[in-house]
């Protein structure tokens, strides 16, 4: 798809940002001016709307039927945020700009107005990533997380004690200060920090990840299957622990009332929009943004002697 074929369909973009940056307000504004002048409808998310001066929507209204992509300004928290408030059903695909930091998940940098045109007339595919959801004692539901749950003690100075079951199976028993469940999206996140590997966007699989772990506990990284159910059961009860969900959103969880956090697979997935030479160039965004790394000079062999 192009931005550009939305001319003629009566479909909208919809349109959300940074509020507490200047640059990333600059930048919406002069991109919603630039797709009107392209006769490209906008839909902008409620909380910047006023400041662009146009009617909006909250992102939990918007679907995919009447906006079928929505550009994020900003950075990677930017689109995890917006991801996790739109709608559960046919949300729309993400078309991340980025003018943050690192942007890994965005697929533009915004430098110049000729960003804007590259936007609008590239070919752009679908990525689709899986999401995880989170209960507590089957009961509790938390927003599903595109790039991980987080499970970590509420005192810095205590470690949790758990038990980390997969389908049923106990995997280890031990004392450390969290455990990650990361998506491939969330492999280049917190758990890549926390010793995890990286995992390409097309291996649909969970990565399990100690954070901290007692040397004797034997929690070790770990690949599992998508449809794997894991089960973390919290065993000191007067500690109480913190779901985190992708960064965005932390809830105290009562380790005295609480017996197992359980988190699978979610229904609800979210689509990137790609370039076609970003999509299948994961370790060019890799090596360009996340792992640039030092330049090595190439060793020089001795020359044989005369």
């Amino acid at each position: 798809m192009k931005l550009l074929d939305m001319q003629t369909n009566g479909l909208a973009i919809g349109l959300a940002s940074r509020l507490d940056s200047n640059r990333a307000i600059n930048v919406s504004k002069d991109l919603s001016s630039f797709l009107f002048e392209k006769k490209i409808k906008v839909t902008p998310e409620s909380r910047i709307a006023n400041i662009l001066g146009l009617p909006g929507k909250s992102l939990h209204e918007m679907t995919a039927d009447q906006v079928p992509a929505i550009a994020c300004v900003g950075g990677d928290g930017t689109i995890l945020r917006v991801a996790q408030k739109l709608p559960f059903k046919n949300p729309p695909a993400i078309l991340g700009v980025n003018v943050g930091a690192v942007g890994f998940l965005a697929e533009f940098d915004v430098n110049t107005r000729d960003s804007f045109n590259q936007l609008v007339s590239a070919n752009l595919i679908e990525e689709r990533c899986m999401r995880l959801s989170c209960h507590v004692d089957n009961q509790d539901h938390f927003p599903p997380a595109l790039n991980e749950i987080l499970v970590i003690t509420s005192r810095p100075s205590k470690a949790l004690s758990v038990t980390v079951s997969v389908d049923k199976q106990v995997y280890t028993t031990g004392y450390l200060d969290g455990v990650i469940v990361s998506t491939p999206t969330g492999s280049t996140a917190y758990s890549l920090s926390a010793g995890g590997a990286l995992v390409a966007p097309e291996v649909e699989a969970v990565q399990l990840v100690p954070v901290s772990p007692f040397v004797r506990t034997g929690f070790k990284p770990i690949l599992l299957s998508s449809n794997s159910t894991i089960e973390i059961e919290l065993l000191r009860p007067k500690l109480n622990a913190i779901i985190a969900i992708d960064g965005q959103n932390e809830y105290t969880i009562n380790s005295a009332a609480t017996k197992r956090i359980t988190i699978r697979k979610s229904p609800s997935g979210i689509s990137f929009l790609r370039t076609q030479t970003s999509r299948t160039s994961f370790f060019s965004r890799l090596n360009k943004k996340l792992l640039p790394g030092a330049k090595f000079p190439v060793p020089k062999y001795d020359q044989p002697e005369e």
